[in-house]
């Protein structure tokens, strides 16, 4: 977290978006892509104490070493998942930054800290990549949905798409899942 603003400053615009979003009629709040420990407690906190939304948060994590994550402040999933279920999200996981692949080894330590919690996992189509003007995510649908069995064995629930992902990355995810017979 910042030194610029107070934990309590959070909880509070947090708070204040949590219950306009459910008096919007939402069923489900979804913290994502945190880096931070406090302001993702903070957030959470908030939802879980002023709403009666079902409250999800994701962190977005980097590769640091030989199956070793941590978000860009450090922290690490089974970090994350300690905290997070002590704050009282309902379900967890992790958004963005990495492609499928690594999700799995994510999955696998929130799974060393947590046999039950339901875990979101919400990959980019890859690790993008700036080309000609454009920013470029490489994995392809059926590249992703090649490791969908080995993410559901990891112990993912809920799987979707982030930055990159298409209708077609969905449709081919889903697709596998039909095919092998796995819960749906």
């Amino acid at each position: 977290m910042t030194g610029d603003v107070t934990f309590e400053e959070l909880y509070e615009s947090f708070k204040e978006q949590a219950l306009s979003l459910e008096q919007g009629g939402a069923d489900a709040l979804i913290v994502e892509t945190m880096s931070d420990l406090e302001e993702a407690r903070a957030a959470v906190t908030a939802c879980k104490e002023n709403t009666a939304c079902e409250v999800i948060c994701t962190m977005t994590f980097e590769k640091t070493g030989e199956n070793t994550y941590h978000t860009m402040m450090g922290i690490t999933p089974a970090q994350m998942t300690s905290e997070m279920i002590r704050a009282g999200a309902d379900i967890i996981g992790a958004n963005c930054g990495r492609g499928i692949q690594d999700m799995i080894g994510i999955v696998q330590e929130i799974r060393g800290v947590n046999k039950t919690i339901p875990i979101l996992i919400h990959p980019n189509a890859g690790i993008p990549v700036y080309k000609d003007g454009q920013t470029i995510y490489p994995e392809s649908p059926r590249q992703m949905a090649d490791f969908i069995v080995a993410l559901i064995a990891a112990g993912a629930n809920i799987i979707g798409g982030c930055c990159g992902t298409t209708p077609e990355h969905i449709r081919c995810i889903a697709d596998t899942i039909r095919a092998s017979n796995l819960p749906a």
